[in-house]
């Protein structure tokens, strides 16, 4: 829902143009993997998992998570690309904090943190989406879905590398 930040603005010419809202997204999930193994997903691999791309076959889905490192896709082997995001805060293997347009069109910001927190042999992750700029209903909504799909993206792949390492432990 937009709330907290409204922001009327006009051109040059003294001519209403739209309003700026800004809104948070939060969700959960518990991943039954360790929390050594959700972090390694989280950022090392995010390329097996991440499917919210704007090609339909990425050369890659890369995050380089170091401070001013970026999350990006890489359309083809020449290098050409979106940025997805800027890391602006890690600290392995609790927290994720990235900024940046994420696909939004237009002039708008996202925020996305990433907390894990280690339930036994299971991972709580949580997320809070700060999103700032011209949102409708509609986009909220599309954003809110995705995340959430992105967190059972990342369960899957996590639980599925949690089971294969489990499995070379025990042969």
């Amino acid at each position: 829902m937009p709330a907290d930040i409204t922001a009327d603005t006009t051109t040059a010419t003294g001519a209403d143009t739209t309003t700026a809202t800004g809104a948070e997204i939060e969700a959960e999930i518990t991943i039954d993997a360790p929390l050594a193994a959700v972090w390694r997903c989280l950022t090392s691999d995010i390329g097996q998992w991440w499917d919210h791309t704007f090609s339909d076959a990425p050369y890659a889905v890369v995050l380089e998570p170091t401070i001013g490192g970026r999350f990006y896709e890489q359309f083809d082997e020449a290098g050409a690309g979106a940025l997805y995001a800027t890391i602006t805060y890690v600290k392995p293997p609790e927290m994720l904090r990235m900024s940046g347009p994420m696909g939004m069109p237009g002039a708008r910001q996202y925020v996305k943190t990433y907390r894990l927190e280690a339930l036994g042999e299971s991972t709580r992750v949580r997320t809070t989406a700060s999103v700032l700029g011209v949102l409708g209903e509609e986009m909220l909504t599309a954003y809110r879905d995705g995340g959430e799909s992105l967190l059972r993206s990342l369960r899957g792949h996590a639980e599925a590398h949690a089971r294969q390492m489990a499995g070379n432990i025990k042969a």
